[in-house]
């Protein structure tokens, strides 16, 4: 992925996974330099629609050593020489995690 990139890439990954059965969880990958981020752009918590979800989140992310923002990113940054990949494939199931985790909180 490094070679084929330069200093700036930008790709959105289909994890196979999905939200309820439905909707793909996809995750992007972005590099800038040598930093490189990957998140959900905010899909589990806009899909959950859920009020009062950033403790969820943050409590469900944090066991996967992830990050979520005041906006629901579940993201992660990393630098060039890390495994990409699965890195990816951990943040699209942290992802799908939230989504669930928020589900249940609303039941």
């Amino acid at each position: 992925m490094r070679a084929s990139w330069g200093d700036e890439g930008e790709v959105v990954l289909d994890s196979g996974l999905t939200y309820d059965g439905a909707d793909p969880v996809r995750v992007r990958v972005r590099k800038r330099g040598i930093r490189i981020d990957i998140s959900d752009d905010g899909a589990a918590v806009r899909k959950a629609g859920i009020q009062g979800w950033r403790e969820t989140a943050e409590r469900t992310v944090e066991l996967e050593g992830f990050n979520v923002n005041r906006a629901g990113v579940v993201f992660v940054p990393v630098v060039e020489g890390r495994d990409i990949g699965s890195l990816a494939e951990r943040l699209a199931a942290t992802s799908l995690a939230v989504y669930g985790d928020l589900l249940a909180q609303d039941d």
